[in-house]
């Protein structure tokens, strides 16, 4: 499942096993001096961020929060399939993408949902996080029956 553990992005964090970090050396042309993970290209206060963040929920912790937001992104997609509203939502994901003819421009930028291409989108992106509840899901399903309603009445 694509999380990214509540990180910034272009966070990226390597481990070796102790005593081995000696063969993970390499040379980059851009970079003065050996690169070891922390240094170089890679920002090293955000893996030390992620490290936080792994070790203050712990393994169950994050097993818990990865089953919560595969239960309410499989909730939406129930939702969306009931209302026949195009999607695609691979197994274990917390993403969600809606075709772009089942959902209202308006209510795609009220919500923030991202578009594939800024001027002509073909799908509408959700990503299912944390403060991604039920209740605001919820929103999202009556603005787009609202806005359909009001077309077909129209």
């Amino acid at each position: 499942m694509y999380l990214r553990a509540q990180a910034p992005h272009g966070t990226g964090i390597f481990t070796a096993r102790k005593g081995l970090i000696a063969y993970t050396n390499t040379a980059a042309g851009y970079v003065e001096g050996d690169d070891f993970t922390l240094i170089g290209s890679r920002s090293g206060a955000n893996a030390v961020a992620v490290w936080m963040i792994l070790m203050t929920n712990g393994p169950y912790g994050w097993q818990e929060k990865v089953f919560i937001l595969q239960k309410r992104a499989a909730w939406m997609c129930q939702q969306l399939a009931n209302r026949n509203i195009r999607y695609y939502r691979h197994d274990g994901s917390n993403i969600i993408t809606i075709n772009a003819q089942d959902i209202d421009k308006q209510t795609a930028a009220k919500f923030g949902l991202v578009p594939d291409q800024r001027d002509s989108p073909s799908w509408y992106k959700i990503v299912v996080m944390e403060h991604v509840t039920v209740d605001k899901l919820q929103l999202v399903l009556s603005d787009i029956e609202a806005r359909k309603l009001a077309v077909l009445e129209a």
